[in-house]
């Protein structure tokens, strides 16, 4: 039972931080532009961690005992490829909906 209060209250902690933040953001949170950047933010930290052998996983540093590996690492490389691809259909989306409104005011 305090298991379940304990998780119970973790959820609403985490429900409300985000009611929070996203009334705070004028309820723009959730919109394209604003997870463009976050996708651009995470397809370049990937893209370059991965390409220049840069390991992200805190296991893989703890067992390697260094966070530099021999090469790429091709994981994080198609991680980092994929969010650039949301990113710019998220980009397009958002950019196309400016436009629009743009046009309308």
């Amino acid at each position: 039972m305090d298991r379940i209060l304990a998780v119970a209250a973790v959820v609403a902690f985490v429900v409300a931080w985000n009611v929070f933040w996203y009334r705070k953001s004028s309820r723009r949170l959730w919109s394209p532009l604003w997870m463009a950047f976050s996708a651009t933010t995470m397809a370049l930290l990937f893209l370059v961690s991965g390409s220049i052998g840069y390991s992200l996983s805190r296991h893989q540093r703890f067992v390697g005992q260094t966070q530099w590996t021999g090469g790429v690492i091709w994981w994080q490389v198609f991680v980092g490829l994929s969010a650039a691809a949301m990113a710019l259909f998220l980009w397009r989306k958002g950019l196309t909906s400016v436009r629009r409104h743009n046009d309308a005011a």
